[in-house]
């Protein structure tokens, strides 16, 4: 199985740290993952300790591939991503970066969980989340109307 990290444009530092950190591999080494791929932004991932097979990268034009062939998502909380994430169906771990604009991931992060469509966590808490949660999503989030705006154009300019 396969775990993917994902931070986004930014730094989160500690959410790279800690996911390369022998505690957290060993965690995820005895739920079954044998590698790891970390989108680490502008942190400097050392992978030197992980027990995982495990590779990071800064940047890429599209992080889908990685995300469709993970088995678990651990994931800033940014609104872009976890919506990426959640129209695939894949299992999401949320974890807020509370050093950016005023905490604003939280209320998300906060409201996803909340409706059962992924799990939420701090840095302090990612341990226990890591252990003990189920590794499908619980709830599957509701697919996009893709006509949404079209019939609602078609609407205001009397055309239906």
């Amino acid at each position: 199985m396969k775990v993917f990290v994902t931070v986004g444009t930014t730094r989160f530092d500690d959410l790279v740290h800690m996911m390369c950190s022998p505690e957290i591999q060993l965690i995820l080494q005895d739920r079954g993952f044998k590698s790891m791929t970390v989108q680490a932004g502008k942190t400097k991932a050392d992978l030197s300790e992980c027990l995982l097979d495990s590779t990071s990268y800064d940047y890429k034009p599209s992080l889908v591939e990685d995300m469709t062939t993970a088995d678990l998502i651990v994931s800033h909380a940014g609104a872009g991503t976890c919506l990426e994430v959640l129209g695939l169906e894949k299992k999401l771990i949320m974890v807020v970066n509370d050093k950016l604009m005023d905490n604003h991931q939280t209320e998300l992060a906060e409201k996803l969980a909340e409706l059962k469509y992924a799990d939420f966590s701090t840095l302090f808490t990612l341990e226990s989340v890591l252990k003990s949660c189920s590794l499908q999503p619980e709830q599957p989030f509701p697919k996009a109307n893709p006509h949404i705006f079209s019939n609602f154009l078609m609407k205001e300019l009397n055309m239906i």
